[in-house]
């Protein structure tokens, strides 16, 4: 599981060391906001589609083969960077090609690593297991951005790409041997008639719907509470940096927690801790009061990752494991688009109190879901000794 977890962790550095180093050195090569934002959100709509791709492709193949194969577009994006071929301040079909190759690249990512997960450990760890992975990649997200701001005012873009190649090709090595077995059951079963598009269950429909609902309100915050931060005077990476602490120090404990209690009321748990988080972005901001919000926010997001993914993977097996997670994904983009863009005409024509509002009752339906869902009911895992 250690190796699982690091291996996800070093390979995801390949799309999270450029989400603030790219846009800084578009924007020092003189390129427009507009450009730098339809360069940077390439990546996202790859993501979204390939990540139905990634769903069929692990159920067919393992989780293994297209871990590694997500580790190899980063490699390829990287590799247009350190050459030269793709340049902040050089043609724009490269630099897209770049985000195409790490949009395909998270995609496969973490839907890989999560399905390799339940063959690794006992059912009673399933939770803590998930949630150690999805611990990876939060460090990897709450360390590689910084860090890698630190090598370009220091060197360059090429400079960090060089270093992300790096780190790619470690978690390269740590994946490879992981999950052979895996790959050796279904290239012997029946699975390999599948097609590449994701299956589908019904069961599947509640962690989904209630995942879209909670993940609004995160695209509410990241998409219009920098401005308001801004105009109040207020240091709104304070807030990012306490939500991501949150993440990380709540995560495994969350785990933990699914294993003894179940999934139910610990999501709801944490849709109350977000919702208390939410209510402290609707005052005028203070510095000291988006720390607070930000604790709560990632406190609350930790305590409903682990029991999500838990749902999805005991309600799949091996031969549409890969699907679940791929739709997980795609449900956490939707939401993340939906509190954003889906929400903009509150914003528009009430302020930001309005759309927060929105991403607050998106939360309550949410909560609602998670009530409603039969199969929530009761610890859905054997207590552990």
């Amino acid at each position: 599981m250690l190796r699982l977890s690091l291996a996800a962790g070093f390979a995801q550095v390949g799309f999270h060391a450029f989400l603030a180093s790219l846009p800084l050195a578009l924007l020092a090569a003189g390129r427009s906001d507009a450009s730098i934002g339809a360069i940077m959100g390439v990546a996202a709509l790859t993501q979204v589609a390939a990540a139905f791709v990634a769903g069929g492709l692990i159920d067919r193949f393992g989780g293994r083969l297209v871990l590694l194969a997500g580790a190899a577009a980063f490699l390829a994006a990287a590799g247009l960077l350190v050459t030269g071929v793709a340049a902040a301040d050089g043609p724009i079909v490269p630099l897209v090609a770049t985000r195409v190759l790490q949009g395909v690249g998270i995609a496969a990512c973490m839907p890989a690593a999560m399905s390799l997960v339940p063959g690794l450990v006992s059912a009673a760890r399933l939770p803590t297991a998930l949630a150690l992975v999805g611990l990876a990649a939060n460090v990897s997200l709450a360390l590689a951005p910084p860090i890698s701001l630190r090598i370009l005012d220091a060197s360059s873009l090429q400079v960090v790409a060089a270093a992300t190649l790096a780190c790619v090709v470690a978690g390269v090595a740590l994946a490879w041997p992981v999950g052979r077995a895996d790959q050796s059951a279904r290239a012997a079963g029946p699975r390999g008639a599948r097609t590449f598009h994701p299956a589908w269950r019904r069961a599947w429909s509640g962690p989904l719907a209630l995942s879209v609902l909670f993940v609004a309100h995160w695209g509410v915050v990241t998409g219009y509470l920098p401005q308001r931060a801004e105009a109040a005077g207020a240091d709104v990476g304070l807030f990012f940096t306490a939500d991501a602490v949150g993440v990380l120090v709540a995560r495994v404990p969350a785990g933990m927690l699914v294993e003894r209690l179940g999934s139910r009321w610990l999501i709801v748990a944490g849709i109350a801790v977000t919702i208390g988080g939410l209510l402290l972005l609707l005052v005028p901001p203070t510095t000291p009061l988006l720390v607070l919000a930000g604790a709560g926010t990632g406190i609350g997001a930790a305590l409903i990752l682990p029991p999500v993914t838990f749902e999805l993977s005991r309600r799949a097996d091996d031969s549409d494991r890969g699907s679940a997670f791929a739709l997980f994904a795609v449900a956490f983009s939707v939401g993340v688009a939906a509190g954003s863009i889906g929400v903009a005409p509150f914003f528009e024509r009430l302020g930001f109190e309005a759309a927060l509002a929105a991403g607050i009752v998106a939360c309550t339906a949410a909560a609602l879901v998670a009530l409603a869902d039969p199969l929530m009911r009761g610890r859905p895992v054997p207590a552990v000794a």
